[in-house]
């Protein structure tokens, strides 16, 4: 049996491949999902988007500026107001959207044939594991 860091990173490089296949005739990639889906929330500041993102964002990933940019060119995402929070425009609320429905589509793939109870015990029990880590290492654990 294969241990559990090997199927965290095939799993994730699974997720990756997936989303990309589910968002690439829309110029997007997971990245760009990632923070369409942390602006849905409402408006955020650079640090702020920073701070959401650091967990999802490893070496080799396309930069924030780079996906703010992007959006920003789209006329997904926009500034606003005197701190320059980033917000999703009303053409990026329609965008944020279509790309949930994919996502959703991805996500319900990924899950086939696991149950409520399955799902919750395995996150349940990874995130017990990530802050046994965290605690041993003086990490503040993730919300």
């Amino acid at each position: 049996m294969k241990p559990i860091g090997y199927w965290l990173k095939r799993l994730d490089g699974l997720i990756e491949a997936d989303f990309e296949r589910t968002l690439s005739d829309s110029g997007l990639v997971r990245r760009h999902w990632q923070v369409l889906n942390t602006l849905a929330e409402g408006p955020k500041s650079r640090v702020e988007l920073t701070a959401a993102l650091r967990p999802f964002w490893g070496e080799g990933a396309i930069a924030l500026d780079e996906v703010l940019g992007d959006l920003e060119r789209r006329g997904w995402v926009a500034r606003e107001g005197a701190e320059g929070s980033y917000a999703l425009t009303p053409p990026g609320v329609e965008g944020h959207a279509a790309a949930a429905e994919r996502i959703g589509a991805a996500r319900r793939r990924i899950t086939d044939g696991v149950t409520d109870g399955e799902y919750l015990a395995t996150v349940g029990v990874l995130r017990r594991m990530a802050e046994n880590l965290e605690g041993a290492q003086g990490v503040v654990p993730a919300a």
